[in-house]
């Protein structure tokens, strides 16, 4: 399973995953998972977006002003020729994603599921909060081209009604954490295989899933919707695709894998491959092998560049301690890495606590923590 700052996108958030304040760190894995969860849907949230993350998780602005304040990018964007309607999308639904799972409310009704893509999409897609009128499908590379039969349009709201009822009469307590698991998936299958919108079905299912297990009780880590969304997506299709010509059941099995890890702490193989129907117990053995010789040489990369970061690092707490009123550039051009580069040092540097800085960034110093 990866770890939180594999991601490319989200290196810059090492430090604020090991913050010593709790709710530092929260801040921090809503924002990544809501940047993750745009990965379903081939979506990357813009440079802009990730400062206005660190802003807030940092706690220099409040979740409402990293609203405005994307509101207002977005206003000047479009009036020049560099707009992009996906980056858009990417960066406003990432936010708000980021501060539903942060909020307390939380109701299990079709209503609230629905009124939650309504939050989701406002402004972003004109569909949003509104149940689609026409029956989909969706060509599927891991079912070779083929779609998901999805449910009706004439009957979406009785789906949902009858989903939501039989799942109310359900008991967590009295079963097994293990069957809990199995039911949990189940139900998600279900809501999502109805697929209540012409778009933006399962970013809503994955942060109502994540409000639904927090109301049950459940304090986990959402990393693994962060990391691995595109395997949560592909894992909602195989659940609900059946084609019994050709030898394919349905199966639930990987969707039960991605909440064992989520809620067992399990580490099982979050690969979207091994999902591709029609795939042999030979096809699966040579993509495991060529899969664990990647892992290794990862595994060696990552090693030696956290070696060369924390050496980096090193070097600039020594300069602190020689000048504590030596500036970035001068950092940057003694160690000959970029002035960027500096400053994530320093940032990680401050959250690990060995670094704090006195006074104004003009005029103030740094003190080395021992």
């Amino acid at each position: 399973m990866l770890m939180p700052y594999d991601d490319p996108l989200l290196k810059e958030f090492i430090g604020y995953f090991k913050a010593e304040e709790p709710a530092l760190r929260e801040r921090a894995e809503a924002w990544a998972t809501a940047i993750g969860l745009q990965k379903v849907d081939g979506l990357t949230p813009s440079p802009f977006l990730l400062e206005t993350a660190k802003d807030h998780i940092e706690g220099k602005i409040t979740q409402n002003q990293a609203r405005r304040r994307i509101r207002e990018y977005y206003v000047a964007q479009k009036e020049t020729n560099i707009f992009n309607a996906d980056v858009e999308e990417a960066d406003k639904v990432s936010e708000r994603i980021a501060a539903i799972i942060n909020d307390g409310g939380f109701e299990f009704t079709p209503e609230y599921f629905v009124a939650l893509h309504g939050k989701l999409f406002k402004g972003v897609l004109s569909t949003a909060g509104k149940i689609r009128a026409v029956n989909i499908r969706k060509h599927e590379w891991v079912l070779r081209g083929d779609s998901v039969t999805y449910g009706s349009a004439d009957t979406i709201k009785q789906s949902l009604i009858r989903d939501f009822i039989d799942e109310r009469e359900f008991d967590y307590g009295a079963v097994s954490p293990r069957k809990a698991i199995s039911h949990f998936a189940r139900f998600i299958a279900q809501i999502w295989q109805v697929h209540p919108f012409g778009e933006g079905n399962t970013r809503t299912t994955a942060v109502f899933a994540i409000k639904y297990l927090a109301s049950l009780g459940y304090r986990v880590s959402n990393n693994m919707f962060k990391d691995n969304s595109w395997f949560f997506r592909n894992a909602l299709v195989r659940a609900n695709y059946a084609d019994y010509m050709n030898g394919v059941k349905r199966d639930w099995s990987y969707l039960e894998d991605f909440f064992k890890n989520l809620l067992l702490g399990e580490n099982n193989r979050m690969k979207s491959r091994y999902l591709l129907v029609g795939l042999s117990d030979e096809d699966k053995r040579k993509i495991e092998e060529l899969t664990e010789k990647k892992e290794e040489r990862e595994v060696v990369r990552k090693r030696l560049s956290e070696k060369s970061c924390q050496k980096t690092s090193n070097k600039i707490v020594a300069l602190l301690k020689k000048n504590a009123k030596i500036t970035q550039n001068e950092i940057a051009k003694t160690l000959g890495i970029s002035r960027q580069a500096v400053q994530k040092h320093l940032s990680n540097l401050k959250l690990s606590g060995r670094l704090q800085r006195i006074g104004p960034d003009k005029g103030g110093h740094w003190e080395v923590n021992v």
